[in-house]
């Protein structure tokens, strides 16, 4: 694996491959290139806009069920039993959205299990506008050609770090910059007030980037399997 390609797809493929059935979730599909990559036992996709045929996907991923719904329907509806062991979040870019997200996310656990968030690093300043029509104003005044829009799901990393002490993460040095999250306690966390978080600006994430506790896949991985085994299953 090249040290700074990890694909999205590689990332969570990578959390999956720990689980002899994994049962699958992914909240923002789009199309559907790291869903239909990636091998699960069981696979869910979620999503209020597919960019694909659905219908040909089901045909060709017997194993996937496709919800064409705002995540917040999504779980509205999802039974308060069913489980997934690995649930991926790329949904809409917003600190907001993301955090209703993880923690809906957090009630439909297996009791080992792991999160990945996307997109908790913004590469510039337009990258992390909030609204993606700010992005692309600012992106075409700059005269920049990355067209990647994270918003300020980077605001996510800095709750998580200060407000769950019972999770461990680590985001993924060698790619754009993925969130891996599991169940281990910390001894510390950082303190900050939750006001805070939402106003931070991009410089935030530059600041504090230590807070973000970087490490390459490989490391991640390693990290996460012993504290999956140390579970009780």
């Amino acid at each position: 694996m090249d040290e700074m390609r990890a694909s999205r797809a590689q990332v969570v493929q990578s959390a999956l491959d720990l689980f002899a059935q994994p049962r699958y979730l992914e909240i923002g599909v789009a199309k559907g290139a790291t869903f239909h990559e990636t091998r699960a036992f069981r696979k869910t996709a979620v999503d209020p806009y597919f960019k694909f045929d659905v219908g040909d996907a089901r045909s060709s991923h017997p194993e996937a069920r496709y919800f064409n719904l705002p995540s917040d329907a999504f779980f509205a509806q999802c039974p308060i039993g069913e489980k997934f062991d690995v649930i991926y979040i790329d949904g809409l870019h917003t600190f907001e959205q993301t955090l209703r997200d993880l923690m809906n996310a957090l009630s439909h656990l297996a009791d080992r299990s792991v999160i990945i968030i996307d997109d908790i690093f913004p590469n510039s300043l337009a990258a992390a506008q909030r609204a993606r029509a700010d992005f692309v104003a600012v992106r075409e005044h700059l005269g920049l050609e990355n067209k990647a829009w994270m918003g300020d799901v980077y605001k996510l990393v800095l709750f998580i770090d200060s407000f769950l002490q019972s999770w461990t993460f680590r985001c993924v040095s060698d790619n754009h910059g993925q969130l891996v999250m599991w169940q281990a306690p910390r001894e510390t966390v950082d303190e900050r007030f939750v006001s805070d978080i939402g106003l931070a600006g991009y410089e935030r994430a530059i600041i504090e980037r230590a807070s973000f506790r970087f490490a390459p896949l490989e490391a991640i991985i390693g990290e996460l399997r012993e504290a999956l085994a140390a579970r009780p299953v």
